[in-house]
Parts: C-alpha cells; sequence; structure tokens
C-alpha cells in the first residue's frame, strides 16, 4: 500500500530527530523505519561531469532539480574515478580505502576486490538487509575479461573494459556471462537504460525494497553520441568564465602550470564539449525513462533518485584539460536528490562522497560498520536543518599523483603540494581561485587551515567526523 507524501515527510523528519547531525553512523530508529515500506533506491553516477553542463540536461532539471534538493557544494575526496567509486561504495576518504589510483598496484578494481573491500559496501549492507540490489554500467578501472560479480548485488551489468578504446563494440558481464553489443545498434547508455527500466518494472508490486546503482560512462572521453543526438549542440560556444586560460599562473604549484592554450587548443576544447553536450542527451532520456517507470509502477513515492558524478573536469580553466587537481572544476560534483518528503531546495552545506554510503544506510535503517568516515546527510533533506557552519567546516581532498593534500572549507581553498608548494583561496573574493594570497594572508589564518588539514590527513571513522570542524 502507498504512502501519501505528508507521511513520507514526518517519517523522514523523523528520521531527522532519531539520526542527530553528530550521532555515530547506523544510529537510526529502526522501529520508525520498519512501521512502513521500506524506501527504494535509484543512485545515477555519471563520469567526469562538471556542474555547468547540466544545465543542457533538461529532464534532470524538471524530474529532479525542480523536484528534490539540489546540494551547491558537493565534492568528491579524490577527484579520479577509481578512488571516488571506492569511497561511494565504502564511505570511506582513500587513504583509508587505499585504492589511490586507477590501475595497480595503487588502485584499480583488482586491489579493491583483492584486499576484500568489495565485500563490506552499501550493496553487501543493504542486501544483508534484504534489499534487491543491482548495479548496472561502468564499475572500476581494470574491470575486464571476468566472470566475477563482485559481492552483495543481486543483478550485475557490469561494464569491461577501458570505455576510450571501446570502438564500435563493448561488453557486459551479465549476471556471469559475458555479452557483447554493437554500439552502432545500440547506444551504451541505452543499453544501461533499459536492464534499469526492466528492473524497476520487476518490482512493481512485489513489495521488495531495491537498490539500483546506474554508472554510465557519459560524458568521460571520447564522449560517443548516438546517431539522434549528433550535431545537437554544434553551434553552442566554449564556456569562457574568468579561470578559462588564465593569463596568470606564478601563484600556482609546478606541478599544474602549463602553457597558454593556443587557437587549436580551444578549438579541440569547444569540439570535445559540444559531444559532451550531446553525449549527455541520451543520460538525461535515461533519467526520464527510470522517472516514469517509477511512476507508472507505483514506486516513485516510496524511492529516493539521486544523481551525482565521480568527479568534475577542466574546459581549459586555469589551462588544464583533465581533472584529479584540488581546484573547483575538478572536486565539485552536481549532486541532486529526488524523494519521499525531500523539499525542492538548494543546499549550501558541505556534502562529499563520503556520505553517500552512510546517507543511503541510514535511510533504509541499516547499520553501517565502524569504518565509515562520513556521515548521513539526511538532516540535510529537511527545511528544518542546522546551518553550514553547524553541519561541516571544512574538507580534505587527497591526490597521490601528482600529490597533495588540500582543505576544502565554506570559504577558503588550501592545498599542500608534496614538494612543498602552497596555495590558498579565498572564494568569496576569488571564486574563480585566480589569486593565491597564501603570502599574504595572516599567520594565524595560515596555522589554522594548516592544524585542520593535518587532523584530517591520517584521520579514520569518528576522528574524520570530528575533524571536519575547525
Amino acid at each position: 500500500m502507498s504512502i501519501s507524501r505528508s507521511l513520507r515527510a514526518s517519517i523522514l523528519a523523523a528520521l531527522v530527530v532519531a539520526c542527530g547531525v553528530g550521532l555515530p553512523q547506523g544510529q537510526v530508529g529502526k522501529s520508525v523505519v520498519q512501521a512502513t515500506e521500506r524506501p527504494n533506491f535509484v543512485f545515477i553516477l555519471t563520469d567526469d561531469l562538471e556542474t555547468g553542463s547540466t544545465s543542457g540536461m533538461p529532464e534532470l532539471q524538471s524530474l529532479l532539480v525542480e523536484q528534490g534538493t539540489t546540494f551547491d557544494n558537493a565534492f568528491v575526496t579524490d577527484p579520479l574515478c577509481c578512488p571516488a567509486r571506492a569511497t561511494f561504495l565504502r564511505g570511506q576518504y582513500p587513504h583509508n580505502t587505499g585504492i589511490r589510483s586507477n590501475s595497480p598496484p595503487m588502485g584499480g578494481e583488482q586491489k579493491f576486490h583483492n584486499e576484500g573491500l568489495d565485500r563490506s559496501t552499501i550493496a553487501t549492507w543493504l542486501d544483508d538487509a534484504g534489499y534487491d540490489t543491482a548495479y548496472v554500467g561502468k564499475y572500476m578501472n581494470g574491470y575486464d575479461n571476468t566472470t566475477i560479480v563482485p559481492p552483495g548485488w543481486d543483478r550485475w551489468f557490469g561494464w569491461l573494459g577501458n570505455y576510450y578504446g571501446s570502438g564500435d563494440t563493448y561488453r557486459l558481464n551479465e549476471n556471469g556471462q559475458i555479452e557483447t553489443y554493437d554500439r552502432n545498434q545500440k547506444h551504451d547508455t541505452d543499453l544501461l537504460s533499459e536492464k534499469a527500466v526492466h528492473f524497476v518494472q520487476a518490482h512493481e508490486g512485489d513489495g521488495r525494497p531495491f537498490f539500483m546503482y546506474v554508472a554510465t560512462n557519459a560524458p568521460h572521453t571520447p564522449a560517443y553520441v548516438p546517431e539522434r543526438d549528433e550535431g545537437e549542440f554544434s553551434h553552442r560556444e566554449l564556456p569562457r568564465p574568468a579561470s578559462f586560460n588564465e593569463s596568470i599562473v606564478f601563484d600556482k604549484s609546478d606541478v599544474v602550470r602549463r602553457p597558454e592554450l593556443d587557437h587549436h587548443d580551444v578549438e579541440n576544447l569547444r569540439d570535445l564539449y559540444q559531444r559532451r553536450l550531446a553525449s549527455l542527451q541520451s543520460v538525461d532520456d535515461m533519467i526520464e525513462a527510470l522517472v516514469h517507470a517509477l511512476e507508472d509502477t507505483g514506486q516513485m513515492e516510496n524511492t529516493y533518485v539521486i544523481f551525482a558524478s565521480d568527479n568534475g573536469f577542466f574546459l581549459g580553466e586555469h589551462r588544464l584539460t583533465r581533472k584529479s587537481l584540488p581546484y573547483e572544476e575538478a572536486i565539485k560534483i552536481p549532486f541532486v536528490v529526488r524523494g519521499p518528503g525531500v523539499p525542492t531546495q538548494e543546499v549550501e552545506h558541505l556534502v562529499i562522497n563520503n556520505d553517500f554510503a552512510p546517507t543511503i544506510a541510514q535511510v533504509a535503517g541499516v547499520d553501517t560498520p565502524e569504518f565509515v568516515d562520513g556521515k548521513s546527510f539526511a538532516p540535510l533533506l529537511h527545511e528544518d536543518k542546522p546551518t553550514p557552519e553547524e553541519w561541516r567546516t571544512g574538507i580534505m581532498v587527497e591526490h597521490f599523483n601528482p600529490a597533495y593534500h588540500a582543505l576544502r572549507t565554506n570559504f577558503r581553498t588550501y592545498v599542500e603540494w608534496e614538494n612543498g608548494d602552497r596555495e590558498l583561496y579565498d572564494l568569496r573574493e576569488d571564486p574563480h581561485e585566480l589569486r593565491s594570497n597564501y603570502e599574504t594572508a595572516d599567520h594565524a589564518l595560515i596555522a589554522k587551515v594548516s592544524a585542520q588539514l593535518d587532523d584530517l590527513k591520517g584521520c579514520a571513522a569518528d576522528e574524520c567526523r570530528a575533524a571536519e570542524h575547525d
């Protein structure tokens, strides 16, 4: 039996009160959750999507943004695919997952599997609690030529191999059986959409709660575009914010300094930008198909739909054309939640991919392991919420090649590079991070941000949540 939206709001409010901002993860009143239907979850994760391109996705805007909560300050704690995906699954900073790269020996799917990290993820936690779980799409870098299905997933459609070089054919591990597809016959996002929609439809009326994780390749380079969307953005100009092809970079680390982009570079970026926007139209179609499937099967009122990216991407800002670096364009991600009782609002609070797994677990009424570093953002999915400063004053971004640690606070970004370089930006006065004021900043301020970053560098679990408050 379905439940009214107003009753759902009351249930969520009760969860917020029961959880509290500072309680250890998993201490949610299970009786509150079990007194009604347990909610479903659909998580849509894109690849390398910077926040600005979401404006070119009308279904995302109308079906999720305009009907849910948008987190304007959502970040990943390592702006690189595999480390970020490991964090989404386990709720830990990369220094605690140990996944510090896309490939061995520092990272990749083999390390994640060989070290047993896949034996305790949001999938296993929910599966053990009776949820039907499904994974559809890209898993982790290095997942290839295998029929292995990671623990916790009842349905598995895992992308195999490297997206960049997949060409006209691509492969999925479908519940232990490898299947090959022709992109000219079926675009990969469309295939993933069909698998995901079928999973939703199969749950009509069966009463079992589900958790589905859908990970697209789009808009990752080379940004494959379905034939129907070719050329759709051929007249769209490349955005040129104040940081585009930054003229003065002497205040940035030697590690990131690049020559100014020339005319040819800018033309290539424009073409890539247009392809990325076109490739996202198939993701937008997926969002529409999934929301309609949930509505048609009567499950929308009991389902949270979450949209995010594994990291951002530079399109010429600071002369850069990559990711992995500690500036806003790479570390900030789009993050939207629509669901029972979730108001339409924009939230300024700092949230991170560490928070994803403990939030899903908490709303589902499932305990999380003690190793989790993040905290549930369920209190923010409500109109009566703590202030940004009460919630969290800073988060750490860490990367290991090039090596740096960065503190992103509500107002500043402070970076410590392994080579000894330092950068400090006041985001209220310099939102594009054009001029580091590390050399001229007050010594007390430098001491404060440096101390908070030091506390975060080796933190674990409760220590991390405590260190995120200065």
